[in-house]
């Protein structure tokens, strides 16, 4: 296989060229888009690209942004522990104590396990989420329990009484 080095004077060329291969969709749609003859070198031709398409750039994500997740007013506890977890997934370099922190805040401030969490501190998320299952159990048992109260004293109008 011979290799054949492309010439000082045409790089610049085959840069502009070769970028458009990797474009789909709309970003393929601008670069087509494009005055032809109004690209100066390749760098004049990345800055074009970069201001055009520099609002989809997507940021990296920090730990802190877990303070932005909350537990809803009539969110069960399994979908706040779901949702926290997926977010802190999302973190590249996640800082476990903030990490453990931002679930604090992140709960509902009036239920049982925001009180057991702020006398007994978590070190890290999965002792977080070890002690949030046992609530999750709870919470959910409790349901279970108030469909069964609620079923047992169910009055059917249509039944005739026994007088």
């Amino acid at each position: 296989m011979e290799i054949n080095p492309i010439p000082q004077n045409l790089k610049e060329a085959c840069l502009c060229k070769g970028f458009g291969s990797i474009l789909t969709g709309a970003t393929l749609k601008w670069l087509l888009s494009v005055s032809p003859f109004s690209i100066k070198s390749f760098a004049h031709l990345v800055n074009l690209f970069n201001n055009q398409f520099s609002c989809s750039i997507k940021f990296e994500r920090l730990t802190i942004d877990l303070y932005r997740v909350t537990q809803g007013k009539d969110e069960p506890l399994r979908d706040f522990v779901s949702k926290f977890s997926k977010k802190a997934l999302e973190i590249p370099n996640l800082d476990v104590a903030t990490a453990v922190q931002a679930f604090k805040m992140g709960l509902k401030k009036d239920t049982f396990f925001y009180e057991y969490i702020v006398m007994n501190p978590c070190r890290n998320l999965d002792e977080a989420r070890n002690r949030a299952l046992r609530f999750i159990r709870l919470e959910e048992d409790r349901k279970i329990q108030q469909r069964l109260d609620g079923s047992n004293s169910y009055d059917n109008p249509n039944r005739k009484s026994d007088s």
